[in-house]
């Protein structure tokens, strides 16, 4: 396993590369400084070149953990080598001005405080994942709402840990891809989200008052669902047989067998629902908005026609991958706040 940390100077990369203990840590200014030891000097080309060098380099070794750069402004350094050398990308987001200020502090990072630290980063992250989608490669944004400053890096760590030992959200996909094709060998197939989707509400919030920052950086990736699954592990399901959730009988009427609900709500929650409906779901700790992405290329890889339902950024890779993609609106016709900015080209509102 080859984990590639990335994110902008100052974000905290370093200081969490150092409490590393359970991998191999790679220090890559430090080797890129070994590759050649004039390399700060060096031409931009050139240092591409060293840069390229060391990644077919490393890709001989078994695993490790070492940091790296998308880009320095709107200078790109990140090449298909660097794509090629990892298994996963973990992107370390941290506040712009947290970072400004961090930056201000350091004669090495002290030029980039001047700076659009906010457009840098999303672009940083935009074309990560963009990649990691295009290659069926894992990617992760790791961040800490509301203040985004990392003081506290143990449940990045933790998280680091667990993509070590195997946590991956591309596996997950694939093989809840394999078990639908094994299952149903219709040519066609309907997955769909599950809360405000299926339900006029979110279920966690109307069954057990559920409320949570983790999302408020509209990322939607594994490490955010992996903190729920964490949240969601601590609450006592009410044990109640009717749960206070209403479901939405136009989006039901719609819905074409065979149905798969792609959920990252309460588990035991959708599993009542489910049975309820007589769907298959799947759920779980890795069901970000890219595994939702991820089901839906590979099912249609292998051939089926897929129609998809959601409501949010977390569905909207899966909105974009289907065949047919159907956005849900609210009562008032709107969109979530999720997809602000998001190309909508090709989806259907609903």
């Amino acid at each position: 396993m080859k984990i590639g940390l990335y994110g902008l100077p100052s974000a905290g990369k370093t200081t969490l590369l150092e409490q590393i203990r359970f991998a191999p840590v790679r220090n890559g200014s430090r080797l890129l400084q070994e590759l050649a030891p004039t390399f700060a000097g060096l031409p931009e080309r050139a240092r591409r070149e060293v840069r390229r060098r060391l990644a077919r380099t490393l890709q001989a070794e078994d695993g490790f953990v070492m940091d790296g750069h998308y880009a320095f402004g709107d200078t790109v350094v990140f090449t298909e080598e660097d794509g090629a050398l990892y298994d996963a990308f973990l992107y370390l987001y941290v506040d712009p001005e947290v970072l400004r200020e961090r930056m201000a502090r350091s004669e090495k990072n002290r030029a980039y405080a001047a700076l659009d630290l906010a457009r840098w980063q999303r672009a940083e992250i935009e074309a990560l994942r963009a990649y990691c989608h295009g290659h069926e490669k894992d990617f992760y944004v790791l961040d800490d709402p509301p203040q985004n400053c990392f003081a506290d890096v143990t449940e990045p760590l933790s998280f680091l840990r667990a993509v070590w030992e195997g946590y991956s959200c591309v596996q997950f996909a694939r093989t809840c891809a394999a078990e639908i094709l094994a299952e149903d060998v219709r040519p066609a197939v309907t997955l769909t989200d599950g809360d405000r989707t299926l339900t006029e509400e979110d279920s966690s919030s109307a069954v057990f008052r559920y409320r949570t920052r983790l999302f408020d950086g509209n990322f939607y990736t594994g490490y955010q669902s992996w903190r729920q699954a964490k949240e969601f592990h601590a609450v006592e399901l009410p044990a109640q047989a009717a749960l206070p959730v209403r479901f939405s009988p136009k989006i039901l009427a719609r819905l074409e067998p065979p149905v798969y609900i792609l959920t990252s709500g309460h588990p035991e929650i959708w599993k009542r629902f489910a049975g309820q409906l007589r769907f298959r779901y799947f759920c779980g700790s890795p069901m970000s908005a890219d595994t939702k992405g991820f089901i839906a290329k590979f099912l249609r890889q292998a051939g089926r026609t897929v129609t998809a339902y959601g409501d949010s950024l977390n569905d909207y890779y899966m909105l974009k991958q289907a065949d047919q993609g159907y956005l849900v609106t609210r009562s008032d016709g709107s969109t979530s706040r999720s997809l602000k900015g998001r190309d909508l080209g090709g989806i259907t509102f609903v």
